[in-house]
């Protein structure tokens, strides 16, 4: 439960005066006996119960008897859909500004097993991407704070036992049990309905469930470490050369995730075509995903964070000697020659952009880049390019 406690540092424990966050104070309480550190309480009134100021006031009062900070948020009510994920959001935000000025170590959260069951059971109905059907994590980050919840391990009903048997009551959230909520609906009518057909260990089944693909999502995490490390950057995002020699679970996870970091949105439907694309080495294939774009040219899979522009020179740091489009695309170009003339592919007669075009494919130049790179030229006659390296000459 230690979860590689720093001695002497602060933990933050967010309290509702709930069972499960109670439970939670009293043992972190019973730890410091042979622990060091300073136990600092945050609870978050949502203000749409009469009684939760009165209920606010008295963990304030608890605070004070047991000699704790205790920090207080009353939050403005809120109208409209996605109330949970929204106050989650307003409460996130609240213990945000508290570790920016107190510095913790890490926010304690009182999740349970029956807790990671509920969440392992909603992202396999939704849909979820492969890293996130793992559910809760014991240690997780969220923007500037570290995570922990000890009491993943623990059923609610040992905990519930835990309580009685110190004869601490816990407060009563009728929301907790009003099923126009999705979490009080899976309590209610869903896991209920699921164990009446498949037996009372279904909760267990799935808190176990999201711990192997936890173990996955681990054991997949080193394997596409090594993916990121031959990962080419450049001013416009980065690419991956052979995409296609790396299992389809590892890329597959490669491309979810590079599309979390990215804020992206790739679809399963998306997703599973450009696998397939990969497979066979498609030659010409892109696909969006809001602010990042996947392109597929043969042996490289590019991830585009933005459009790449046509040409400018303030965008590109000069370059004296050879250069090529793998150059081009780390933000470098070729120097103009003297006596000569730059010019993009589209500036070109029809007949030249013709010619221009199948150099570029015999060189293999990513179709995508064909515009974007000045072409030399002297008179009518082209010498020269910032995307093969090559003295250009046409048969």
């Amino acid at each position: 439960m230690t979860l590689n406690l720093i001695p002497g540092k602060r933990l933050l424990l967010a309290l509702s005066g709930g069972g499960d966050s109670l439970a939670l104070l009293y043992l972190l309480i019973e730890c410091r006996e042979k622990l060091d550190f300073e136990l600092h309480i945050a609870h978050v009134d949502h203000a749409w119960r009469e009684e939760s100021e009165r209920e606010a006031a008295l963990l304030e009062r608890l605070a004070k008897h047991l000699k704790l900070p205790f920090h207080h948020e009353r939050l403005t009510p809120i109208t409209g859909s996605n109330l949970e994920d929204r106050y989650r959001e307003k409460r996130y935000a609240y213990f945000q500004r508290l570790q920016d000025e107190w510095g913790f170590q890490a926010l304690l959260l009182a999740h349970h097993a029956d807790d990671q069951g509920e969440t392992v059971l909603k992202r396999i109905c939704e849909g979820a991407r492969l890293g996130g059907l793992g559910g809760l994590k014991a240690k997780a980050e969220r923007e500037n704070l570290t995570l922990w919840r000890p009491l993943l391990p623990i059923r609610k009903a040992e905990l519930l036992t835990y309580l009685n048997r110190k004869k601490i009551e816990p407060f009563d959230d009728w929301t907790n049990f009003d099923v126009r909520y999705l979490r009080p609906r899976m309590r209610q009518k869903i896991f209920p309905e699921l164990e009446k057909q498949f037996g009372k260990g279904i909760g267990r089944n799935f808190h176990r469930l999201g711990l192997l693909f936890q173990e996955v999502a681990q054991y997949l995490d080193e394997k596409i470490e090594a993916m990121m490390q031959r990962l080419v950057h450049g001013p416009f995002g980065s690419y991956l050369e052979h995409p296609s020699k790396y299992p389809e679970l590892e890329m597959r996870y490669f491309l979810e995730e590079m599309a979390r970091a990215s804020d992206a949105h790739l679809s399963q439907d998306s997703c599973e075509v450009l696998l397939r694309l990969i497979a066979i080495n498609s030659p010409k294939a892109k696909i969006h995903a809001g602010p990042l774009t996947y392109i597929l040219n043969k042996d490289y899979l590019f991830l585009l964070k933005t459009e790449v522009p046509s040409f400018d020179r303030s965008l590109w740091k000069e370059k004296g000697e050879f250069s090529n489009w793998k150059d081009f695309w780390k933000g470098t170009c070729l120097t103009t020659p003297s006596h000569c003339q730059m010019m993009l592919l589209d500036e070109l007669t029809p007949v030249l952009r013709k010619k221009m075009k199948k150099w570029y494919a015999k060189h293999q130049v990513p179709p995508f880049l064909h515009d974007k790179a000045p072409i030399f030229m002297i008179g009518t006659q082209i010498v020269g390019d910032c995307l093969t390296g090559k003295s250009v000459s046409f048969s």
